[in-house]
């Protein structure tokens, strides 16, 4: 009678497989996600520009509104994700500095402690010209891919 089942040499060669393939996967979805944080951070950024382009059409400056409220980030756009609970989201979105009567900046800035903390694009940030900056080792090019 011959015994059935796997031998040891066998068990190891397939634990090997799967720590190359884990080695090189666990990465990868690492990236994935990263990258995919940093879109949807980039995203409500720039909705944050759209709103604040209608803010000026609407009232003929960036600084304030027609009664004189200062200008300010909706609350609903504020945490990256919007729906993430306070402390669990990866970006918060505010202005650079306060808006002047014709200039504005307005910035993604990763969370302290936060999953995207240690990314390499850093905080992202757009003018009411449009343009795009990074403060992470990675170029703006790389970033706002």
């Amino acid at each position: 009678m011959r015994n059935r089942g796997f031998t040891l040499i066998e068990l190891m060669i397939v634990v090997a497989i799967m720590a190359i393939l884990a080695a090189v996967a666990i990465p990868t979805y690492r990236d994935y996600i990263a990258k995919s944080r940093r879109a949807e951070a980039r995203g409500q950024l720039l909705e944050v520009v759209q709103y604040m382009q209608r803010f000026y059409s609407q009232n003929d400056r960036y600084d304030q509104d027609r009664s004189g409220t200062a200008a300010a980030v909706p609350a609903a756009m504020v945490r990256v994700p919007r729906e993430a609970a306070s402390g669990a989201e990866t970006y918060g979105i505010s202005f650079t500095a306060t808006p002047t009567i014709s200039t504005f900046s307005v910035q993604a800035v990763p969370r302290t402690g936060g999953p995207m903390a240690s990314d390499g694009c850093g905080s992202f940030s757009v003018d009411n010209v449009g343009r795009r900056s990074v403060t992470g080792v990675l170029s703006v090019t790389d970033c706002w891919k």
